[in-house]
């Protein structure tokens, strides 16, 4: 009787381990279903506000069964006089779980400090960039930590209104999903230099791209950033603010990697040849006067009590007039303006920056993010200026003041460039920060190597589906997919001078007017009346010179 007792103890308590498990499984599966489809309402809506009609709901994904020869854990127990702080730090762990990236900063320091107990401390700007980079040998760490956000099958892009998503074919093709040239969209131009950067980078990485699937992503071409996060991946060309959302990838203006890299080339030949001795001992900038521009007026007010600077508006961003412009900036931010600061300064050709000593990079024109007009200027053997900012680019990060370059602003960079003008050991040491910065993290195999991190990534972890794209609104400059999409309105197919004039880096030529009708007239009966050759000649010249 003892035996049979122990039997059905033994099969009573079977029973009950068999329960836990099945009641565990069944939690588990009913946590992945409501995480699934919490996503896809989440793709739905965003497809609704962009105008599109919503995603049709996808089944939930059940988890994996154990195996059969595989005992189920037991409960974990509390154990007596632990700290309750244990538990606290397996959080993000636990909430990283089932928390997608879509989850706001300020949605997850809420759920944190309400679990917790402790609130998170507020994060602020900082005021000038750290002396020293973050401590790590892969200079595209940050696409690691980007990527590992996803606990699960990283989502193709859908269309929204921000941006554009991009898409990558197993053959290497580029297609867009909208043209934002037909929309006359902010950042249209933008989109097809990205695409001109993209099918020489495509090229070049052919190998790391999966052989029979897409990979796609989200790209924002407003200087200021991406505005919310996605529950897909975003890149941005630049960010206004550090906290703005988005992995941060190479702006457009770097143009193709053989381009950037022949660019360069010229550029280390013109600085080559002219000493550090004979170059002016001269701040130069040239820039735009735009909406964002507080910052470049005042640095203009600072002109007329400084003999260092040569500084100066060149053209005009939203304003009819260079001096609609200062009276805007000047009545909006409360800040006097000088009355030089709306004079126009003279064009200065990007091969003659290596005749000065120091050139100085501020904050964008449109918006007061980032500047294409930094990258340009770690090959012209000068030292470097940075305004003090905010603004960030996917480089920025990897700058140490005082070593690459000098952050100024308008309280010290008269007194700067002084400091540095009675150090030559200084200036030597600035001057080479520069290039070895540019060889390091600017040169053109960097740039590839910058988006061979990010197509490694998402040829991991992106889902093996097909994206669906809407034929009716994507298109493509990309020859191999000529036949399935129809062609981009503004294809960009630039030899080397034409993406200099594209981009602004060299001025166009002005085109002779064609001459008045009656002034051809006049020209003829003068030629005519001559009496002699050289008096026609000389009116000919004369013609010529006037028009």
């Amino acid at each position: 009787s003892r035996g049979a007792s122990n039997a059905r103890q033994h099969d009573n308590s079977t029973v009950v381990a068999t329960m836990r498990c099945v009641w565990a499984a069944l939690v588990a599966a009913a946590c992945a279903a409501a995480q699934n489809e919490a996503v896809a309402a989440l793709v739905a809506k965003y497809k609704k506000s962009a105008g599109g009609s919503p995603a049709a709901p996808t089944p939930a994904r059940q988890p994996e069964a154990a195996p059969r020869d595989v005992a189920a854990a037991p409960a974990r127990q509390p154990v007596a006089g632990r700290a309750a702080t244990n538990d606290a730090a397996n959080l993000n762990d636990v909430v990283g779980l089932f928390a997608w990236p879509k989850k706001p900063r300020t949605v997850w320091a809420a759920a944190k400090a309400a679990i917790t107990g402790q609130p998170d401390a507020p994060r602020t700007f900082h005021a000038r960039r750290p002396s020293a980079p973050a401590p790590s040998t892969n200079i595209n760490d940050d696409v690691d930590a980007y990527f590992k956000k996803w606990r699960r099958v990283v989502p193709h892009c859908a269309p929204l209104m921000q941006g554009s998503c991009v898409y990558v074919a197993p053959n290497g093709g580029i297609v867009h999903a909208r043209d934002m040239s037909l929309a006359k969209n902010a950042g249209s131009s933008k989109q097809m230099l990205a695409d001109l950067q993209l099918r020489a980078v495509s090229a070049s990485l052919q190998s790391v791209l999966p052989e029979d699937r897409w990979v796609s992503w989200n790209m924002v071409y407003t200087a200021a950033g991406p505005t919310k996060p996605r529950p897909w991946p975003t890149f941005a060309i630049g960010k206004r603010e550090p906290h703005r959302p988005g992995l941060l990838m190479p702006n457009p203006f770097f143009g193709a990697p053989s381009w950037w890299a022949r660019h360069n080339l010229l550029q280390i030949a013109a600085s080559q040849k002219r000493s550090w001795a004979t170059r002016l001992k001269k701040v130069l900038y040239r820039g735009a006067c735009g909406p964002g521009a507080r910052a470049r007026l005042e640095l203009m007010n600072l002109a007329e009590s400084s003999n260092l600077l040569d500084v100066g508006f060149t053209g005009v961003d939203g304003f009819p007039s260079i001096q609609s412009c200062v009276d805007a900036l000047a009545k909006k931010h409360e800040i006097r303006a000088a009355p030089s600061a709306s004079r126009r300064a003279p064009h200065v050709a990007q091969t003659n920056y290596s005749q000065y000593r120091y050139l100085l990079h501020l904050p964008g024109a449109a918006t007061g993010s980032y500047s294409r007009n930094l990258q340009y200027l770690w090959t012209q053997g000068s030292i470097v200026l940075v305004w003090n900012q905010t603004a960030t680019e996917f480089y920025y990060r990897h700058l140490q003041n005082d070593v690459h370059y000098v952050v100024v602003d308008a309280a010290t960079i008269v007194q700067t460039v002084e400091a540095i003008e009675a150090d030559p050991a200084r200036q030597e040491r600035l001057r080479r920060g520069a290039r070895a910065f540019y060889d390091a993290h600017l040169a053109a195999p960097r740039l590839i190597d910058r988006w061979r991190a990010v197509l490694e990534a998402l040829a991991l972890r992106q889902d093996v589906e097909p994206p669906k794209i809407d034929n009716s609104s994507a298109c493509t400059c990309d020859h191999r997919l000529a036949t399935r999409y129809r062609a981009c309105s503004t294809c960009l197919h630039l030899e080397d001078t034409e993406m200099a004039y594209f981009m602004g880096i060299l001025k166009k030529p002005k085109r002779p007017r064609a001459p008045d009708p009656d002034d051809v007239v006049g020209l003829a009966r003068d030629i005519l009346a001559a009496k002699t050759l050289e008096a026609a000649r000389a009116v000919a010249r004369a013609f010529v010179g006037q028009n």
